[in-house]
């Protein structure tokens, strides 16, 4: 008498790989929930340091308001710093730290030979655990996101959303740069077959991103340019300048060199602006294409993730043994 095994429905795949994986997703929840409620006392810190310096109703164009915002950073700014580099880290290590042992402590544990043959097969158990934990992770790092801008408001009065350290703490852009380093993690375990390995990988491509995100950004989208009869920026909207040149009294361009070279204070530069017929050009890119921008950054990292994910089920289902 012969008998078929039956591979599992999907659903059963799906739960499998949550009971799987359950440990490491409850220690990311436990270290995510730490880290938020630090933000969130912090956060309120900021907030109400904003509002009692009269910082938060002011215009931001007037001087008055500059000086009341430079009394805000200097009276609650101090441990702004310090925890923004801990975020910086922390942005991409949480997808890391569970991308790196997905598969790679399958492989130091030999527990891979009992998985595959339990009827679901290699490809599909790798898939379910890769769609479980990216899955999870995508949703707390959207909801940590949104905890990280409303942390960063303050942080942003004056500068800009466009600022590079307050760019990747927005939700979207966020959970890119972790599903990032989720996958590479995860592809570097299902390689290397070493956890610490893996993992120190993950978080190197996690810190990484930033830099490399900021070298094409401002391709995203075509910037604008406005001629400017001061040398001081146009209405304070929060633009990202990208870069600044001249223009003489007969319209030929000159580098900023030359420009400067024909004055020696700035009294001098701003009157030759002003009054001498010489024109400065600002190239930027406005204030409110911060959220299409977001949301590019957001797609092309995310596709690079799955990409990256594929991978490492490909290479189980071909070349692990």
């Amino acid at each position: 008498m012969s008998s078929t095994t039956l591979a599992p429905p999907r659903s059963a795949v799906l739960r499998a790989a949550g009971l799987r994986h359950r440990p490491a997703l409850l220690s990311l929840l436990t270290v995510m929930g730490a880290v938020s409620l630090v933000l969130l006392v912090h956060s309120w810190y900021l907030h109400n340091g904003l509002e009692r310096t009269g910082a938060a109703s002011c215009d931001p164009a007037t001087d008055v308001c500059a000086a009341k915002y430079k009394q805000f950073t200097r009276q609650y700014g101090d441990g702004v710093l310090p925890l923004e580099t801990v975020l910086f880290v922390l942005g991409g290590a949480f997808g890391a730290f569970l991308g790196g042992p997905l598969l790679a402590r399958e492989f130091e544990h030999g527990t891979v030979r009992f998985a595959w043959t339990q009827g679901a097969g290699r490809t599909r158990w790798t898939a379910g655990g890769l769609l479980v934990g990216g899955g999870a992770l995508a949703a707390v790092a959207a909801l940590f996101g949104v905890l990280l801008r409303w942390w960063s408001e303050p942080l942003a009065f004056k500068g800009g959303e466009f600022n590079p350290q307050l760019f990747i703490l927005a939700p979207p852009v966020l959970v890119g740069r972790v599903l990032v380093g989720f996958g590479v993690a995860a592809l570097a375990g299902a390689v290397l077959r070493r956890t610490v390995i893996a993992v120190g990988i993950g978080l190197a491509a996690s810190v990484a991103m930033p830099f490399l995100a900021q070298a094409v950004r401002s391709h995203y989208m075509t910037p604008l340019e406005d001629a400017m009869h001061s040398m001081t920026s146009l209405p304070l909207d929060n633009r990202w300048v990208l870069s600044t040149w001249f223009s003489d009294p007969a319209g030929t361009r000159i580098s900023a060199d030359d420009f400067y070279n024909r004055g020696d204070t700035f009294a001098q530069w701003q009157s030759m602006v002003r009054d001498g017929g010489y024109t400065a050009h600002e190239v930027y890119q406005p204030a409110n294409r911060f959220w299409p921008f977001q949301w590019i950054e957001f797609g092309w990292t995310t596709l690079l993730a799955v990409a990256l994910c594929a991978a490492a089920v490909w290479w189980v289902r071909r070349r692990a043994a």
